[in-house]
């Protein structure tokens, strides 16, 4: 009996790619690599695989935890709005649980009772216990956090976590997809003073 050389053993990758041939995906449009700067694999699809939109679960399935990146940017945008949907229920589940514990669950308020961004930017900070305008700006179609400058470092999330657990609810619920965080690099600058 000859000893021959174990097999290597089947590299992560290559079984993602498997699965990936298997929802129908052309392997020959498609890279499934471990990128050192994201510490994940990522999968790159591009226009030869022959995705669509009928394939976004079983991509997803055979992704498991590692990044998808589509090159067509409806295929990606599409893609974002399907994983959202698909985490949705959990991050209801998330923010509702953080609000509860903070005490803010009670009258939150709804988007539709607000004539315009501003004002529901406003209320929800009200309702946090902020002054109202003071963190919250609207800008067209969406809302960014922007926190005063001269913010304690170490007061931050005492006197912030309602506010972002707000955010994160609204969110969830649909009544704000535009929030986006400004500032936080002048927060962290004046937390090493």
């Amino acid at each position: 009996m000859i000893d021959l050389p174990p097999e290597p053993p089947i590299q992560q990758e290559q079984v993602i790619a498997q699965k990936l041939v298997d929802c129908g995906l052309d392997a020959q449009g498609f890279t499934v690599k471990y990128e050192d700067y994201l510490q994940s694999i990522e999968i790159v699809i591009g226009r030869d695989a022959g995705a669509t939109e009928n394939q976004f679960a079983c991509i997803n399935r055979a992704a498991g935890h590692e990044i998808v990146t589509f090159r067509e940017n409806a295929l990606q945008s599409a893609y974002t709005d399907f994983m959202a949907e698909l985490y949705r229920p959990q991050m209801i589940a998330d923010a509702t649980a953080g609000l509860k514990k903070l005490g803010l669950l009670d009258n939150f308020p709804k988007r539709t009772a607000y004539e315009s961004l501003a004002d529901y930017a406003r209320a929800l900070e009200s309702h946090c216990g902020l002054i109202p305008g003071s963190a919250l700006k609207a800008h067209g179609e969406g809302i960014s956090f922007q926190p005063p400058r001269e913010v304690d470092f170490k007061e931050f999330s005492k006197k912030y976590s309602g506010l972002i657990a707000a955010i994160m609810y609204a969110n969830a619920i649909g009544d704000s997809e535009g929030f986006g965080f400004i500032g936080n690099a002048a927060i962290a600058e004046a937390g090493k003073r």
